[in-house]
């Protein structure tokens, strides 16, 4: 592998490592795939045939020859996701993203990154979920997704596209487009959309800047409407309240940058301000 590659796998590696009994304690009393919060020997191939060293988009099949055991963690990512959810689960995912929102930000402190949470900074709802800072002021915005259920059957509902990068779900609704408003006209620095990966093969953190995720929003439109599922609601004070989203579009995983690149992108955006500072110090 290109020592970049083991970058952004040992990035991932302390990540887990840092939240693993967090992400455990929290989820004990909910059904879990046998492979969520793990990653071993097995990830990192798939990491690197699957992703990395992938231009184009091919049946997942054709990698069984060239990344050990696939077939018979397909197998078992099939027979778990492909149950009816739990009627609570959608309130777990919920619950569960703010979760994931609190674990990266302590991440990027640990590493010696300023991050707060939007509201933090007394930003108003709909503000992407995580905000790097430097001397006092926002430098990025981050918009947080937690995803460890591959889109198994994507391959029949939407003609080209792979679970393994046909899964990265976005949902095309009244949030994004308020979402969307704010970034193009309110925020004055980049945003980053990150997906933290939690599947049985592909595994790590990825991220898409927002001109570009909003770029094939605008090329795609819509790309499947899910059937809505009793756990997309909850009842409360006599009221059925939907929680969940049946419109659908799915990023490319292959456009997305790594963990390391993200990191990168970041301490790049810190470095640049001071050092127009410091050129204006010297006069240049």
């Amino acid at each position: 592998m290109k020592t970049r590659d083991l970058d952004s796998i040992q990035l991932y590696k302390q990540l887990l490592e840092n939240s693993e009994k967090r992400l455990i304690e929290f989820t004990k009393n909910f059904p879990r795939q046998e492979r969520q919060f793990t990653f071993v020997k097995f990830n990192e191939i798939a990491f690197q045939k699957m992703y990395e060293d992938l231009k184009d988009v091919i049946p997942r099949q054709q990698f069984f020859s060239d990344v050990p055991d696939l077939k018979e963690v397909c197998k078992g990512c099939w027979g778990f996701y492909l149950k009816p959810r739990n009627k609570s689960l959608k309130f777990l995912d919920i619950r569960l993203g703010k979760l994931f929102e609190d674990i990266l930000r302590d991440f990027f402190i640990s590493i010696g990154l300023q991050c707060v949470r939007f509201d933090d900074m007394g930003f108003r709802k709909n503000y992407p979920d995580l905000i790097i800072i430097d001397n006092e002021k926002p430098i990025a915005f981050l918009e947080i997704k937690y995803l460890t259920a591959p889109f198994v059957m994507i391959f029949r509902k939407v003609p080209g596209r792979e679970c393994y990068e046909g899964s990265t779900t976005l949902d095309a609704d009244k949030k994004l487009e308020a979402q969307r408003d704010i970034v193009e006209n309110d925020i004055k620095v980049p945003v980053y959309y990150v997906y933290w990966l939690d599947y049985p093969c592909i595994k790590g953190i990825f991220f898409m800047p927002s001109e570009e995720v909003f770029s094939y929003v605008d090329e795609t439109k819509l790309e499947w409407t899910r059937k809505e599922r009793e756990g997309n609601f909850v009842h409360a004070k006599g009221k059925r309240i939907r929680l969940g989203h049946t419109e659908k579009i799915y990023l490319p995983l292959l456009k997305m940058g790594n963990f390391e690149e993200l990191v990168q992108t970041i301490q790049k955006l810190i470095e640049k301000p001071n050092e127009d500072n410091l050129n204006k110090k010297n006069g240049i």
